[in-house]
């Protein structure tokens, strides 16, 4: 297990490096600007892990997809249009580590897309923009903005209850806590 995070982490490094020092990138195509944006996904990630012939294609078809959706859902109120925007950059963010960003770029779009999907959880709960502390109104417009059929998939439906297990943790004594206990309660009947 040490040695796998030591070559993430030197994998990591790596890229940074290349990333840094190739004089044909530009930089700009793969950071975030200050305000929220959706250009990453075609600008960088599908340039740099094409994958659009794949079945495993995931940058354009639900990151791209759901960034633009989750941006253009003006019904957030200012707590979630801060969760939106933190975990928007917490997704991309933490897909850059494992580009291969030279100027013949090579991808495993299978392990690119669970990378992705598991960097999920982590981004919606993250401490500061948390979904487990929005209000009601706002985790309702989230999960109207999802596709029924990505909600309802085997993956959608794990993350919904690894969300859950960690909202049914750390959400305010409100009601909200309890509320998701019953969702991690309900999710698990079918895990």
């Amino acid at each position: 297990m040490q040695s796998n995070r030591s070559q993430v982490f030197l994998a990591s490094i790596a890229s940074a490096l290349l990333f840094l020092a190739w004089p044909g990138v530009s930089r700009s195509q793969c950071s975030n600007s200050g305000q929220p944006s959706c250009d990453a996904y075609k600008s960088c990630f599908a340039k740099y892990c094409p994958c659009e012939a794949e079945a495993d294609e995931y940058f354009m078809s639900y990151g791209d997809k759901y960034c633009r959706a989750f941006l253009g859902n003006t019904a957030l109120s200012d707590a979630g249009k801060k969760w939106r925007e933190s975990t928007m950059r917490c997704l991309q963010e933490s897909i850059v580590p494992y580009l291969d960003i030279s100027a013949q770029p090579k991808c495993n779009c299978r392990q690119m897309k669970r990378r992705a999907f598991d960097s999920h959880v982590a981004c919606y709960t993250k401490q500061g923009a948390s979904i487990c502390d929005l209000p009601a109104g706002d985790v309702a417009q989230i999960s109207k903005t999802i596709d029924v059929k990505d909600l309802f998939d085997k993956a959608g439906w794990k993350q919904m209850y690894e969300v859950s297990k960690i909202c049914a943790q750390t959400a305010p004594e409100d009601g909200r806590r309890v509320t998701w206990k019953a969702v991690e309660v309900v999710l698990s009947s079918r895990m």
